[in-house]
């Protein structure tokens, strides 16, 4: 699912400017500040967990010695204290090692929950062997290690595989131990065992679902906080996307009563950055052809939001509809391309030169009963042909993607409708044969390819007919005035070629 403009996770595109803070907005800022109040929150909880845990378990060992002193004979004092003082260095390394570290990301906090209940159960499970065997009333304190779970609120996938661990590890002690161990094996022998065992052990399996569900709700209640927000009618969902501008979030249209796709600016745009997302608002809404995304509602709102609001499209990028079936049939790639020049052919008669043309900004959707429709995303580095003559690229600085980039641009010259169609070509050498005319070059190598290297036509590497063969490769000369111009005249050529309107909505 897309909703338009920057959807990749990443977007290599290049660019620099001159950084001029502005207010940062409040979807941006309350999602930002969710996260780091979830981090910090957790943190804190986790020393707490660890600390209260480094106390307890070389506090009991007055317990053991009140049990060696009442009934000696039911206590192996030099094995329990050992096994004290081993928990005791584990856990309190734990505890100074997570208090130094206050910058600690979620992810390692998350291994540090996991890991303290299976190592407090596996101790108190040999614990209680040591002091009146599975009986012990140690065994009892197995579920208050659980605890350790509801400490930090977290999403019960995250604690789910540590949780299954733990309520194993309780048991598993007992035998594992019994092969090793004489009087884990006089354990074994007695009849009540068994059913003791069984009994703590969907003790504890009760206690640890309990507390990792108490922890999931805790953290949807907190997470509620930023899904709730509202900009005007619309109401934030969740984000399907993040690009070099900014994120794009699913949202519902309270007025209209359908999802939409909303764009917001980064908490950290520059200046320059605003104006190229109002560069992109402006082309994108001057824009009605089919293929292009439909942009619905644009503004800022009081408290200075900038955002726009865009058709929800349902489907996939070319990038993945590559990564999933490698090389696509001529006729298909031919079906493609024909839809993305449509699609510029509109924005170069406006004007307006996309500057970067690539899999990840082509999206595949249905439109109707239509499969295999095309809508072309992405117009935030568009160089509007009409401007004012202000730069929004740095000197000696090239704004798009390094593997579709025309060779002028990276000489330095105005990208003009010529390097979109230059682009076009890479991406259906790309469709056609699986690869790039470039596979092996990087860096700066691979804008020398660019500039000097003669790619193989795709027909060495698939099975492409000469027409759509020879247009690729037309559209990947080196000189502007050796391609073909612009959309309309690429349309043109493909619209001729020997394969045009054999892809059909059954075969798709």
């Amino acid at each position: 699912m897309v909703g338009g403009p920057d959807t990749p996770a990443t977007n290599p595109a290049v660019s620099v400017a001159t950084t001029t803070p502005l207010t940062p907005g409040p979807l941006v800022d309350a999602r930002r500040a969710v996260d780091f109040e979830e981090r910090t929150t957790n943190w804190r909880r986790l020393v707490t967990a660890y600390g209260i845990a480094s106390v307890l378990v070389p506090s009991f060992t007055l317990t053991d010695l009140v049990q060696a002193w009442a009934w000696p004979e039911s206590i192996d004092l030099p094995t329990a204290l050992s096994l004290r003082a081993v928990g005791t260095v584990l856990i309190g390394s734990g505890f100074l090692r997570i208090r130094s570290k206050t910058d600690m990301s979620m992810r390692e906090i998350d291994l540090w929950v996991n890991a303290l209940p299976p190592v407090l159960v596996v101790m108190i499970a040999l614990l209680a062997l040591c002091i009146s065997g599975v009986g012990s009333p140690y065994t009892d304190a197995v579920n208050l290690a659980a605890t350790a779970y509801a400490f930090v609120p977290r999403r019960y996938t995250r604690a789910l595989a540590s949780a299954i661990v733990t309520v194993l590890a309780f048991p598993s002690t007992f035998f594992v131990a019994a092969l090793v161990w004489g009087r884990a094996r006089a354990e074994l022998s007695e009849p009540r065992f068994a059913i003791d065992l069984a009994i703590e052990t969907s003790i504890l399996a009760g206690t640890v679902i309990v507390l990792v569900s108490a922890a999931h709700v805790l953290w949807a209640m907190r997470r509620a906080v930023f899904e709730a927000r509202s900009i005007g009618r619309y109401r934030v969902e969740q984000r399907i996307g993040r690009g070099g501008m900014g994120e794009v979030w699913s949202a519902f249209d309270g007025a209209l009563r359908r999802r939409i796709a909303l764009k917001v600016m980064h908490l950290d745009s520059d200046a320059v950055a605003l104006q190229r997302f109002e560069r992109e608002v402006q082309a994108t809404t001057e824009l009605t052809h089919p293929n292009t995304v439909r942009v619905l509602d644009f503004g800022t709102t009081e408290d200075g939001l900038t955002y726009y609001a865009m058709e929800l499209l349902e489907g996939e990028t070319l990038a993945e509809l590559i990564r999933r079936e490698g090389q696509l049939p001529a006729a298909r790639v031919l079906h493609f391309g024909l839809q993305a020049a449509r699609a510029l052919a509109e924005a170069h008669a406006r004007g307006i030169v996309h500057r970067d043309v690539k899999p990840e900004n082509l999206f595949v959707t249905r439109a109707g009963d239509e499969p295999d429709f095309l809508k072309v995303l992405d117009f935030g580095i568009a160089r509007l042909e009409r401007a004012d003559g202000v730069s929004l690229t740095g000197t000696g600085l090239v704004a798009g993607t390094p593997q579709y980039i025309a060779p002028e641009i990276i000489e330095g010259q105005e990208a003009t409708a010529a390097a979109d169609v230059y682009a076009l070509g890479m991406v259906l050498y790309q469709l056609l044969t699986g690869r790039f005319p470039y596979d092996a070059a990087e860096g700066p190598a691979l804008f020398l390819a660019h500039l000097t290297a003669e790619p193989s036509p795709p027909s060495r590497y698939a099975e492409v007919p000469p027409d759509l063969d020879a247009f690729v490769m037309k559209c990947l000369a080196k000189r502007p005035n050796q391609r073909y111009s612009n959309g309309a005249a690429a349309v043109e050529a493909l619209a001729s070629c020997s394969l045009a309107g054999r892809w059909s909505a059954v075969m798709a």
